[in-house]
């Protein structure tokens, strides 16, 4: 690794080199920007380089897995529906890009340590301030 962030990644594409953060910050963007429908796979052809290395790439840079950012943006944006908007609980899943409506509640549930309704009723009952 030079001291741009650039690797050799031959083994990995046909690319030659690339610049790991470049890298980084594209999987992160994808996050962002197609939270619904992220894939890594579709940063990793983009750069020509393995999914495998992206994929590390981005473990080394955050010290969590793609999947796991990618949990907890949809969650914080599921969240952050729950407190804004009057959208039904199942409306905001499949919004976040969940299908699976019990793996959601699960998640959501180790995330916030109460249910989605739950949630939404704590933050309705509370005045802007933070009291009761």
């Amino acid at each position: 690794m030079t001291e741009t962030g650039t690797k050799d990644v031959r083994a990995a594409g046909r690319s030659g080199a690339v610049d790991r953060e470049a890298l980084v910050r594209a999987a992160l963007d994808e996050i962002v920007t197609n939270y619904r429908e992220a894939n890594l796979s579709s940063v990793a052809r983009s750069y020509q380089v393995s999914l495998a290395y992206v994929s590390e790439c981005v473990r080394a840079e955050t010290g969590r897995t793609y999947k796991e950012l990618l949990q907890k943006h949809r969650l914080e944006l599921a969240a952050r529906l729950l407190r804004r908007s009057d959208m039904t609980i199942q409306q905001i899943i499949a919004q976040v890009g969940y299908e699976n409506t019990s793996y959601f509640y699960r998640l959501f549930r180790a995330h916030y340590g109460q249910s989605p309704r739950e949630y939404r009723l704590s933050k309705l009952n509370r005045i802007p301030d933070g009291r009761k």
